[in-house]
């Protein structure tokens, strides 16, 4: 296991020539990249970055931002990812809590970093180093040649904020040995950067661990080429992949389904070059892999379930699963380094077929919470992280995700559990997209509602999807009314996940 200060050390020995960045504001090869990131580390150095400082870095998906994380975390300081969709308060809040002593910022943010600056010296006497992109970037970069890395294995590398899509943001503290297990995992169990010509295709946000961690990392440490999607667009994906003969991306499934209806994986870069599309942070049907499978019949297809705190991955399902009907639904088996048991509320392990919470162990596991020794030590008990949500496990070991232990649905004394009735929905040809919630109810604690988008073209009512769900569940489970929205009315966090929260409200389903 090496820091991410070797790993930029040793591939710039290793592939001088070879593309390490590619982005709409540039591209880098490896030794590119180690000699900017080498002279940035000393000009941090020289505004005081030691061991385990927090630099706040506001930026988008750009080459400036990946330099940035290569950068702070050579120079022995801890990338802190401010979300740049956050409102100034909460930009505020972020630097505040996070106690970042040095900001470095993309240009287009600048007036939105000095409000927030602003709103903390009313309350702050020693405020942030600001650095913003540009002239007094290129200022901070001295020197040349290598740079002895500071950091150790269990240093923090980076602070990674989670969606708050059930509850205030929580900054989670990724060491460099987390990060690094992570990427072992990834090249492992998901053949990242084991193919040749590996350029893989980061969509998802930078202040996401999807693409901070599962892409960027696993694809630099392999030596294989990072191409940055400045924004989730169909013609820019459509052109980035042709041009840049991308072979591997990561979608959540609205993204796929979206991607699927508007013609682009029919287009000749995909089916030139693409050989693996990965999936997670949502359900994934039969009909949505039969459609895929028919598109792209020559790429893989991987699903996997993660969170931010497992440092994320914690299962996947794997191409050979992927069209095993007894596995459809999975969230599939453990990672080669992630060991997970399901536990009951004392925590002990359930047996085979029982409905539990997904309980983690394995080096890529959060430090913790940053500034939140409670929460830590409330997600950490028993030596195991709970991560809140509940499965099912099999004899073989696949994994049911069944629903978070906040979501759960309580109905007239039953648990219902909405993931399965999502599920069940996902089988019917018409629909795009489900979501079940539970809403307040005199009667009966809670009422079971779905939110529906229909595919294009695709016709169906109350009457029908509850015909079909009828054949799979049982009655107390089928929703009392069904919601026809479009796709764009469905709220979504800045990492395209679904905030059930937001919906119920927007639809007045609160008390």
């Amino acid at each position: 296991m090496r820091t991410i200060g070797d790993w930029v050390r040793i591939n710039s020995r290793r592939y001088p020539t070879r593309e390490a960045l590619v982005s709409y504001d540039g591209r880098l090869t490896y030794a590119e990249l180690g000699e900017r990131t080498w002279q940035l580390a000393r000009g941090l150095q020289g505004l005081g970055v030691e061991a385990g400082t927090n630099v706040g870095v506001l930026g988008s998906n750009t080459l400036f931002n990946a330099e940035m994380f290569f950068g702070v975390a050579t120079s022995g300081g801890c990338y802190v990812a401010y979300n740049w969709r956050w409102a100034t308060q909460e930009l505020a809040n972020g630097i505040k809590e996070t106690g970042a002593a040095v900001i470095l910022v993309e240009a287009q943010f600048e007036q939105k970093a000095l409000e927030a600056l602003e709103i903390l010296s009313r309350t702050e006497e020693v405020l942030p180093k600001l650095v913003v992109e540009g002239s007094r970037i290129d200022a901070l970069r001295v020197g040349t040649g290598v740079f002895e890395d500071p950091t150790s294995l269990e240093s923090p590398l980076c602070i990674i904020y989670t969606g708050g899509s059930t509850g205030t943001p929580k900054g989670v503290v990724i060491s460099h040995r987390a990060a690094g297990a992570n990427a072992i995992n990834e090249m492992y169990d998901c053949q990242m950067g084991s193919r040749p010509n590996e350029r893989g295709l980061i969509l998802t946000p930078f202040f996401h661990s999807a693409a901070l961690l599962c892409w960027l990392v696993p694809h630099f440490i392999s030596g294989s080429t990072s191409v940055i999607a400045e924004k989730f667009n169909d013609e820019l994906i459509v052109d980035l992949v042709e041009r840049e003969s991308v072979t591997n991306t990561f979608l959540i499934p609205n993204m796929m389904r979206r991607l699927s209806q508007s013609g682009v994986f029919e287009t000749p870069g995909f089916n030139k070059s693409m050989r693996a599309i990965h999936t997670g942070a949502g359900l994934l049907r039969m009909p949505d892999k039969d459609l895929f499978a028919s598109k792209l019949p020559n790429a893989d297809l991987f699903y996997r379930y993660g969170l931010t705190e497992a440092g994320p991955m914690v299962t996947r399902l794997l191409p050979e699963d992927m069209y095993d009907p007894a596995v459809d639904g999975s969230i599939g088996a453990e990672y080669l380094l992630s060991e997970v048991q399901l536990q009951d509320l004392d925590g002990n392990e359930v047996p085979t077929g029982e409905l539990g919470e997904i309980c983690v162990k394995g080096p890529s596991l959060m430090t913790g919470y940053y500034g939140r020794p409670d929460a830590t030590a409330d997600a950490f008990r028993g030596g195991w992280l709970h991560t809140g949500d509940l499965a099912v496990k099999d004899e073989r070991g696949f994994m049911f995700f069944r629903d978070r232990l906040k979501e759960m649905i309580k109905t007239g004394g039953e648990n219902v559990y909405s993931a399965e009735i999502e599920q069940a929905l996902y089988l019917h040809p018409a629909v795009l997209e489900a979501v079940v919630v539970g809403v307040p109810d005199p009667k009966w604690d809670e009422e079971v509602r779905a939110v529906v988008v229909l595919r294009d073209g695709a016709g169906a009512g109350y009457a029908e999807l509850t015909q079909h769900l009828r054949g799979q569940l049982a009655g107390y489970k089928i929703p009392k009314q069904i919601v026809f929205v479009t796709a764009e009315e469905l709220p979504r966090s800045a990492a395209g996940k679904l905030v059930k929260a937001q919906l119920k409200a927007n639809l007045g389903w609160v008390s």
